[in-house]
């Protein structure tokens, strides 16, 4: 266990990852509180993916701790992450395309054994109308919707995304925006967006990342809300 105030359910601290010999992420720490929305920001090729690829057991890192609700989970597989109730939705916006809507989530049930649809399809009760539709047949907006919803069978603690409103219509942006309030009343949500709008619509706490590097922290609401964050991209 590691020595961590209660509230904190997600810590990490001094970490460093490269791939192969190059360095892609530089001592970058930071913390993130039960309940909250966190968003990290920055340009493409800042690291923020890679960050969270190695927060969820994708990636391993040379140096520094990564801690979930007091856990060191720094050299943990990605499936062993997950189990501790840990989720990561990858940036692809992959469903099962032979699969209907129900046969993904029955999946998502067996991994989980919770059968509890409707804890989850209350975020998005649009996927009730398509339960039969096969993935292949849906829409950015429904394929990532369906993602959130999976990622929250098991009662997970926290949930990273990785940029899920990229490429979708603003009005699935609002659809979003509003589903992820409503959701970190239960799951602490850890979000890579860059839509700075919505960022400062969600955010209780904005990183900034720069060339792999932590460069700003924001958790004063005004501040986030007039986009100071903007000026560290």
């Amino acid at each position: 266990m590691a020595d961590t105030t209660i509230d904190k359910i997600l810590e990490v601290k001094d970490l460093d990852v490269s791939y192969q010999k190059l360095r892609i992420l530089f001592q970058v720490s930071l913390d993130v509180d039960a309940g909250e929305v966190a968003v990290v920001v920055g340009r493409n090729g800042a690291g923020k993916t890679t960050l969270f690829r190695t927060i969820a057991g994708f990636l391993n890192q040379e140096a520094g701790t990564i801690h979930f609700n007091g856990n060191d989970i720094g050299r943990l597989r990605a499936f062993e992450v997950a189990q501790l109730g840990l989720k990561y939705i990858q940036q692809d916006k992959h469903v099962f395309s032979d699969l209907t809507v129900r046969e993904n989530l029955e999946l998502g049930s067996y991994a989980t054994k919770d059968y509890d649809w409707d804890r989850v399809l209350e975020y998005f009760p649009q996927l009730k109308n398509i339960i039969d539709r096969k993935g292949g047949h849906l829409s950015g907006g429904e394929r990532q919707m369906l993602l959130i919803a999976m990622s929250l069978l098991g009662n997970p603690g926290l949930v990273l995304m990785d940029e899920p409103t990229e490429g979708l219509a603003p009005h699935v942006i609002t659809d979003l925006s509003h589903a992820f309030k409503k959701i970190s009343e239960k799951t602490t949500l850890v979000i890579i967006e860059q839509n700075l709008p919505l960022t400062a619509e969600v955010a209780d706490r904005v990183y900034a990342m720069k060339e792999g590097k932590i460069v700003a922290e924001f958790k004063d609401q005004q501040a986030i809300e007039n986009l100071e964050f903007e000026a560290y991209l």
